[in-house]
C-alpha cells in the first residue's frame, strides 16, 4: 500500500474537500513541534498547514418533512434515530461538510463522513459530562478525517472513534447506529422522517459529493494486499486496552437481494448482521434479549420491519421492537460502519476477519 502523504500528494487531493480546485496545504513530516503529541505514527499523517474549518461544518441544521422533499431512490442516505425521532443525512450534504452537529432533544450527537475513504459515523457529542461541538481539522490520518472539538481542543479519529491528540487523546466516542442505505429504501421505512437541507449555499461538486455510489472505492490507491476493493461493512472492538485493532468485515457477497441473517459471536458479543442486496444496507444488533433460546429470522417486504423471533416480538430496521412482549426496547447495535477496503486495511491490517 502507498504512504499516506505519497498518495494524497500524488492525486493531488492533500486537503479533502468536495473541490479538488482547492490549494493544497504544505505537507510536514518532520518530527517538530507542530506534530509532537500526536498518539499515532507521524507518518501515518497528513499535518495540514492551514487553518481549520476550510471545510464548514453545519452546526445548525436544518431539516423539512421527507413528504415534501424529492429523494433520489439511488442516492446513498444515512438514518439516525433517538427515541421515536428519524433524521435523514443525504451523502451529497455530507461530502460538502463532512460533520454536522446536530441533537435530538437533549441528545447531542454528531455525524461524520469522510469522502476519501468512504465512512460515515455517528457519535455522542458529551464528552467528560460537557457538550462540545466537532469541526473538520483539515489533517488526516491513514486518508481519513480528523475532527476536533472545538470545547476541549482536542483531536480524534474517525475510523477508530478515539482520540489521538490532546487532553482526550486515549479517550472512546460513544457511536450509535447510523444506517446507510437509498432513498428509496429510507422512503418504504421512514415516511415521516425529516431530512437535512443544506442552507449554506455551499456548491459541491458532483463527482465527488453526489456521484458515489454503494460500492465505489473513490481515492482507493488500489494496492490492497487483504481485501478485494470495494465497500465492506465492519463491527470493530475499540478501547484504550485493545487499540481497535480487530474487525469483522461483511460484503454484499454475503447477502441475496432478499434480506438474509447472519449470526455469529464477536468481541464476547452474540451478533446479529441483517442485509439484502436489494435494498442496499446492513445493520447489526447485539442480542440483549436474555432468552437462551432465541432465534431470529428474517421478514420480506415487510419495510421497516426486517425480522422476528421465536418468542413473537418483530424487529425494525434500526433495531426497534415494534410487536411482542418485549415492544418498545430496542437492541443495541456494536461499533460498526462501512468503509473501503483500503481503509479497513490501512486501519486494522492483519486483524481483519472477513465474514464468509
Amino acid at each position: 500500500m502507498f504512504k499516506s502523504l505519497t498518495f494524497l500528494f500524488l492525486a493531488g487531493i492533500v486537503f479533502i474537500s468536495c473541490s479538488k480546485e482547492n490549494i493544497p496545504p504544505q505537507i510536514n513530516t518532520s518530527n517538530n513541534q507542530d506534530n509532537m503529541g500526536w498518539l499515532v505514527p507521524v507518518d501515518e499523517l497528513l499535518i495540514s498547514q492551514l487553518s481549520p474549518d476550510r471545510i464548514q461544518s453545519i452546526d445548525a441544521p436544518y431539516f423539512q418533512s421527507l413528504d415534501n422533499y424529492y429523494l433520489n431512490a439511488n442516492e446513498i442516505m444515512y438514518a439516525y434515530r433517538y427515541g421515536d425521532t428519524v433524521k435523514i443525512y443525504t451523502q451529497k450534504v455530507l461530502g460538502g461538510h463532512e460533520i454536522v452537529n446536530d441533537r435530538i432533544g437533549s441528545h447531542h450527537f454528531a455525524i461524520t463522513y469522510c469522502p476519501l475513504t468512504g465512512s460515515a459515523i455517528a457519535w455522542n457529542r458529551e464528552i467528560d459530562g460537557e457538550v462540545t461541538e466537532f469541526g473538520v481539522s483539515g489533517h488526516l490520518f491513514n486518508e481519513n478525517l480528523i475532527p476536533y472539538d472545538r470545547n476541549g481542543l482536542s483531536y480524534w479519529s474517525q475510523m477508530r472513534l478515539q482520540g489521538i491528540k490532546g487532553n482526550n487523546g486515549g479517550s472512546d466516542l460513544e457511536s450509535g447506529l447510523l444506517l446507510s442505505t437509498t432513498g428509496a429504501t429510507i422512503r418504504k421505512s421512514f415516511p415521516n422522517a425529516m431530512i437535512l437541507v443544506d442552507t449554506s449555499g455551499h456548491e459541491c461538486n458532483d463527482s465527488i459529493c453526489g456521484g458515489l455510489k454503494q460500492g465505489d472505492d473513490f481515492g482507493d490507491p488500489g494496492n490492497n494486499t487483504i481485501l478485494p476493493s470495494g465497500d465492506y461493512f465492519g463491527i470493530i472492538n475499540i478501547g484504550v486496552t485493545n487499540g481497535g485493532e480487530a474487525a469483522l468485515l461483511f460484503n454484499y457477497d454475503s447477502f441475496e437481494d432478499s434480506i438474509k441473517i447472519h449470526h455469529t459471536n464477536f468481541s464476547n458479543s452474540n451478533i446479529i448482521v441483517a442485509g439484502s442486496k436489494l435494498l442496499q444496507f446492513m445493520v447489526a444488533f447485539e442480542d440483549n434479549t436474555g432468552y437462551p433460546d432465541i432465534q431470529f429470522y428474517p421478514l420480506q417486504n415487510a419495510l421497516p420491519v426486517i425480522m422476528a423471533d421465536n418468542k413473537g416480538n418483530s424487529y425494525d430496521i434500526t433495531g426497534l421492537i415494534v410487536t411482542g412482549p418485549l415492544k418498545g426496547n430496542r437492541l443495541p447495535s456494536p461499533t460498526s460502519y462501512s468503509a473501503h477496503s483500503f481503509a479497513w486495511e490501512s486501519f486494522f491490517g492483519g486483524h481483519i476477519e472477513l465474514y464468509e
